[in-house]
């Protein structure tokens, strides 16, 4: 909220910084409404009261892929908005969700753009937007996990190791799939090799502190059963790489996908270990983000529609940044196109397709963005990257 409005002062920026966040706040506000008239419609809230009020009475988290797939920390960290009384805590939380997720954009836009954020903004959350409101309607825990990932790679991008580390951490705390990061970070970013694993061992006896040891230690066993039971699913109702590859009739078995994954995660780490070496911020973290979140995108199991929200933040931004900063603009409007038609043609083609369009376009389009991504960076000079050129003149000091 402070780098909001130390926002410059120029009319037109001004009006554009003003237009952004009319652009989140009236879809939050209507959101507010539907979840007060209707509390029980379109959510998934339960699922985490149900959660914070297990850890309470010492029960189990867990009862299968249908229920709480999130480490047992997610009990803790919900447990505030349990105690807030119906529907405070599920507006609450997709308050919070919303807040830091347009945070998140506006981050990210200073970090791309510093002569020009509030443009940047504006047009990113134009074109981005649409992505993330299923999740926050739902109050799907992917929205603020996408929040604390953009957050924490701009903490990256501005060397605030100490700010970066909790972060990552917090993102780990509400879904596993910070996981990718913690491991991916420290490959692009050397000095978080040491905070990260220092910061394991703090994560790991956290929750030790809220519960006696039995019952946490049982909770842990029955998170690895649960995610393993989980990392089998082939349904096809996912969208995720196979959700593609099944409309093609091309579905892989349990054991191929889980090898598929393993050999993506190797790619991916190589992709970023050569982008550390050749790129420089803001590039490299940009790359960073992208790889990271397309990867969640491809190859979680139990990848939804609303999951993609996790790609938002960084699709949108670079659309719009192609698109009205930097050439070449077919870019832009290829991003642009892929961030609309993702948010929009599952419902408009609903219909005629019901809701299996979402499971092959979406990973294609995840598909496309990187290729489009790698293509870009690697096409380019280093000295002649505008990410880096726009940088130079406003490099954060380390901290």
């Amino acid at each position: 909220t402070h780098e909001m409005t130390s926002a410059t002062s120029r009319p037109s920026q001004r009006k554009l910084l003003l237009a952004a966040l009319a652009l989140w706040l009236l879809p939050v506000v209507a959101l507010t409404v539907m979840v007060t008239l209707h509390p029980e419609k379109r959510t998934v809230t339960p699922l985490y009261h149900d959660a914070a009020a297990n850890w309470q009475a010492g029960k189990t988290l867990y009862m299968g892929p249908g229920g709480m797939n999130y480490l047992p920390h997610f009990a803790l960290a919900f447990a505030p908005f349990e105690a807030m009384p119906a529907p405070w805590g599920d507006i609450a939380w997709r308050w919070l969700s919303a807040g830091l997720l347009a945070g998140g954009f506006w981050r990210l836009a200073r970090q791309l753009r510093p002569d020009a954020p509030e443009q940047l903004f504006f047009w990113s959350s134009l074109f981005g937007l649409l992505l993330c409101l299923d999740a926050l309607r739902s109050g799907q825990a992917n929205a603020l996990f996408a929040a604390l990932t953009t957050h924490a790679v701009v903490f990256l991008m501005q060397q605030r190791w100490w700010l970066a580390t909790p972060t990552i951490f917090a993102a780990l705390a509400i879904k596993p799939l910070g996981l990718v990061l913690l491991l991916l970070a420290p490959v692009v970013y050397r000095p978080m090799i040491w905070r990260a694993a220092l910061g394991c061992v703090i994560f790991a006896a956290f929750p030790f502190l809220f519960g006696k040891p039995h019952y946490v230690w049982s909770q842990h066993e029955a998170l690895v059963e649960n995610l393993r039971a989980c990392s089998v699913v082939t349904d096809h109702r996912f969208t995720d790489i196979n959700g593609l590859l099944r409309t093609l009739g091309l579905g892989l078995s349990d054991r191929a996908s889980q090898l598929l994954r393993v050999l993506a995660g190797g790619a991916t780490l190589g992709l970023c270990w050569l982008g550390a070496r050749r790129l420089t911020d803001p590039s490299k973290g940009v790359f960073l983000l992208a790889l990271t979140t397309a990867y969640l995108m491809l190859f979680n199991p139990m990848n939804e529609v609303n999951s993609y929200v996790i790609l938002a933040p960084v699709l949108a931004a670079l659309a719009a940044f192609y698109l009205k900063f930097e050439e070449p603009k077919s870019l832009g409007w290829a991003l642009v196109l892929m961030a609309l038609t993702m948010a929009v043609l599952p419902e408009l083609l609903r219909t005629v397709y019901g809701n299996s369009f979402a499971l092959w376009w979406h990973p294609l389009m995840t598909l496309v963005f990187v290729a489009l991504l790698v293509w870009r960076m690697w096409r380019q000079p280093k000295s002649k990257s505008a990410l880096e050129r726009m940088s130079r003149s406003t490099v954060p000091a380390a901290h």
